[in-house]
């Protein structure tokens, strides 16, 4: 991975060749170049560029992720037609815990009912090594009562177990559901 005065001369050398592009940094979204570049780089691991139809967020170091899991991250995102790499919703979601901002609060919300309908849909046909992957980043109620439809019983106790565990915290939805599934 480039150094934090490499990346700052990639991107510099990107805003020139497009022109009309500006690099700015936290807090505030000031205008930033040369050395203020590098330490804005350093400091939160990301920059923005404007100029574009929208704003976009470049990240060196995505917010709540180590740096030895950037690439994990990158495998994940998905490449769009332009070249922009998403990150992956979930990847995303974590990206955006911690900030205090309210925009951030409201995008997880979204981004939970995009990665929610996804799982709910893929959850049923799953094979229990999908299951136990997807399941391990991501579960909650309504998503476990979509795995119980699954009719492989690796992938129905694993939607089990997690019920339990969330039943046992006193979530009431996790009770609910189990009331009618669990010997008394």
């Amino acid at each position: 991975m480039k150094d934090s005065s490499e990346w700052s001369e990639v991107l510099e050398h990107a805003c020139l060749e497009f022109g009309g592009l500006s690099l700015r940094r936290l807090p505030g979204w000031t205008p930033v170049a040369g050395a203020q570049l590098i330490d804005a780089i350093q400091e939160t691991g990301m920059v923005r560029i404007e100029g574009l139809d929208c704003p976009l967020d470049v990240f060196r170091k995505p917010n709540e992720f180590e740096l030895h899991e950037f690439d994990a991250v990158c495998r994940r995102g998905v490449l769009r037609a332009d070249g922009t790499l998403l990150p992956d919703p979930l990847d995303l979601i974590q990206s955006k815990l911690d900030t205090g901002r309210d925009k951030d609060l409201h995008d997880i919300q979204h981004l939970e009912s995009i990665v929610r309908a996804d799982y709910k849909k893929r959850l049923p046909l799953a094979t229990p090594e999908e299951a136990t992957v997807m399941l391990g980043r991501y579960s909650e109620w309504q998503v476990l009562l979509s795995a119980l439809e699954n009719p492989s019983p690796v992938v129905h106790e694993l939607a089990m177990s997690q019920l339990r565990e969330f039943a046992a915290a006193g979530d009431p939805f996790s009770l609910a559901i189990l009331e009618g599934r669990e010997l008394p």
